[in-house]
């Protein structure tokens, strides 16, 4: 049964999202590009473990130029990672977790169209509102955007420098490096000293 519901509600959200040009990404993932490297992205959490199936929608933005540049500096690539992202839930003026729920495989096609609605009516405009280097910094300043907090603490910095702000990018390492201390031998204090060391390097002198 749940693999039936998961089967309709995966194709009648690939046909309703894909007809909106969104692209299918791997996964419960889909884009929409923006323009100058940001993309509006959705992101599909399922709870199938127990009847019905439910699925929580999370809506962000992704900046392409920043997450090659850390790809490039960290080695972890992906292509359909989001910069920014909320359960699009506390979008709403409910501002609260949000589940939608298919209870049968013909009920796929509303919930689809719900999710459709949701996404254009507020993850779409939290993408656009953020789709520019000055609110995307505004918006991973602010905290909540970014579930990791050690994600953010590469991409703040990553960003002055794509902004061509040594100063700030030089400021935001060392706050960075302050908060990590020197133990590396904690793999996410080794981490972080390298990613500093190489986006240093790629600063002016």
């Amino acid at each position: 049964m749940m693999r039936d519901l998961i089967a309709a509600f995966s194709t009648a959200t690939r046909d309703r999202m894909t007809g909106a040009e969104w692209r299918k990404r791997t996964g419960d993932i889909y884009t929409h590009d923006l323009g100058d490297g940001f993309h509006a992205w959705v992101g599909l959490n399922r709870a199938s473990k127990q009847y019905p199936l439910k699925i929580n929608p999370v809506v962000g933005l992704r900046y392409d130029p920043l997450e090659r540049l850390l790809a490039d500096i960290t080695g972890a690539r992906s292509q359909t990672a989001a910069t920014i992202a909320q359960s699009v839930g506390y979008l709403t003026p409910g501002n609260s977790f949000l589940q939608l729920q298919v209870t049968e495989p013909d009920d796929a096609g509303r919930v689809a169209d719900e999710l459709h609605d949701l996404v254009e009516t507020y993850g779409l405009p939290f993408a656009r509102q953020h789709a520019n280097t000055d609110a995307l910094l505004t918006a991973l300043r602010a905290g909540g955007n970014v579930p990791n907090p050690d994600r953010a603490r590469l991409l703040i910095p990553a960003l002055h420098f794509l902004r061509g702000a040594t100063d700030e990018t030089r400021a935001g390492l060392a706050q960075g490096l302050a908060h990590y201390g020197q133990n590396t031998s904690m793999p996410v204090v080794a981490e972080y000293h390298r990613f500093a060391n190489a986006l240093t390097t790629r600063l002016p002198a």
